[in-house]
């Protein structure tokens, strides 16, 4: 059989692909080193392969850019066999567009595309304020290229995928709330997700190197599905969810992550889906808040940030960081210092000349001072008023903003912060009575914690959340609304 008939139109069964398969391999197998020598395809009048160019047969004999896409010379040949020459012209263009994509596009850095006033990738002085980075790297972006559908070995229809193996499953393959796994935004579309929920692995941003771990550690610990009794409804039931991954981020460079983050948000709320995105540090704040107002404008959305930490440092040598994404969001008009709402803050990361700067900025802050000396309940409706402002509310929720006690894995923790049962009525009370937008958990170190608490309490935290999105849809939106088995006759 020659490599010309192995290549004809003749529609091929399986079993005959097999064999012609088999037949090129043993007619190759004088070669020792497959990965270094040029793999064996039909000639080049072949009818499947007249269409192609000298540089696209120069890729299907290249063994080393074959393996980018994971191919062998049996894979390859199994693709062509399955192709007409229309179709193979597609699938050698479609990999090469990926392989020139993960290298450094031309005009990355320059003046016309600078972001915030960042250089991407700058220069290489070694004194310079800019972070050296080599442009010449065949895979500068790669780690941003999303795999594409044409690569997926076997064909589905778009939706959510589920995992699970058994009906009622409990230790399977763990997804956030045990929802199905969605990898494109043609799956949340088809799906109808209503929440995505997405992990950011950053932890770049901050001292405390841990808070990449948590979306990982989050996923395996419970608390993030059923019934609430407050609020009377269980979201696993109300809601569609879907575990939507994690979005990649570069472990070296803060700087080289952000844009992606935001750009990912982005196609989440495109897709019609509210993102509930796990850090990660603060510092991921910046682009997720940013993502928002670019798909709701900064006039529409209230961004309540429950830390206790303000956020607002100035001038720090790096451009972005956790102590900064406040000063940042206000400083590149991404967002109203008038639309933001701080809950939460103490200890010495901010000083008098901080509350200060968060006054003149017109953010409107409730120090634990103030819940001390005026009461929780009030901090609470204040709170709840100031969010409806807006039509949208947008939650930056930090492990720091509750007491130790209830959350020792946090990035930065400080004494004296909010239980958890405060913190929880809070947030299930703002997802209930106003429109959410989107809710990020951040500044999870789950390795800085010998017990599961801060897992376990970050989980029940974003359940409230579920809760309250439930409630608002099954019409449960009066103020501090209660189920009536909630409370004993």
């Amino acid at each position: 059989m020659s490599n010309l008939s192995y290549l004809s139109d003749k529609p091929l069964t399986a079993i005959k692909v097999a064999i012609t398969v088999f037949l090129l391999v043993g007619c190759a197998a004088q070669s020792v080193d497959t990965a270094s020598t040029a793999v064996n395809l039909p000639p080049d009048d072949s009818a499947k392969l007249q269409l192609l160019s000298e540089a696209e047969l120069a890729f299907l004999r290249d063994p080393g850019r074959l393996k980018w896409f994971n191919l062998t010379e049996e894979k390859v040949l199994l693709q062509l066999a399955q192709r007409d020459a229309k179709g193979i012209k597609q699938y050698v263009s479609d990999m090469l567009e990926v392989l020139n994509a993960a290298k450094y596009q031309t005009g990355q850095g320059t003046a016309s595309t600078l972001i915030n006033g960042v250089d991407e990738p700058l220069t290489n002085a070694a004194d310079s304020a800019s972070i050296p980075l080599n442009t010449g790297a065949g895979g500068f972006n790669k780690r941003k290229i999303v795999r594409p559908a044409f690569l997926d070995k076997y064909k589905r229809s778009p939706g959510p995928i589920s995992l699970q193996r058994y009906v009622h499953e409990q230790d399977g393959i763990p997804t956030f709330a045990n929802a199905p796994v969605a990898i494109r935004p043609e799956d949340l579309i088809a799906g109808q997700v209503e929440v995505a929920f997405v992990g950011v692995p950053l932890a770049l941003g901050s001292g405390w190197r841990d808070s990449q771990h948590a979306p990982t550690v989050l996923r395996g610990m419970y608390g993030l599905n059923g019934y609430d009794i407050a609020g009377g409804v269980d979201p696993s039931l109300t809601l569609n969810i879907a575990d939507y991954g994690n979005v990649v981020t570069d472990y070296l460079s803060l700087e080289l992550s952000v844009q992606h983050i935001r750009e990912q948000v982005s196609s989440m709320i495109e897709a019609g889906s509210v993102p509930f995105i796990v850090g990660g540090d603060h510092s991921i704040m910046y682009p997720t808040v940013a993502a928002i107002t670019d798909n709701y404008g900064t006039d529409n959305v209230t961004v309540v940030q429950l830390d206790a930490h303000y956020n607002g440092t100035l001038g720090l040598e790096h451009y972005y960081s956790d102590e900064q994404s406040v000063s940042r969001l206000l400083g590149d008009n991404i967002l109203e210092g008038s639309n933001l709402v701080q809950v939460g803050l103490r200890g010495p990361s901010q000083d008098k000349e901080a509350l200060e700067w968060l006054l003149a900025q017109g953010v409107s802050y409730h120090t634990m001072a103030e819940v001390e000396e005026n009461g929780w309940a009030n901090t609470l409706e204040t709170t709840i008023k100031q969010a409806k402002k807006l039509d949208k509310t947008y939650i930056s929720f930090d492990m720091s903003v509750l007491d130790p006690a209830f959350a020792p894995g946090a990035g930065r923790p400080i004494p004296g912060g909010l239980s958890i049962i405060q913190a929880r009525t809070m947030v299930r009370r703002l997802c209930a009575e106003t429109e959410i937008v989107g809710f990020e958990m951040l500044d999870v170190a789950p390795y800085l914690d010998t017990s599961y608490k801060t897992a376990l309490n970050a989980n029940y935290i974003m359940h409230a959340c579920l809760t309250g999105i439930a409630m608002r849809k099954a019409g449960k939106t009066q103020a501090n609304h209660l189920d009536s088995l909630a409370l004993s006759k």
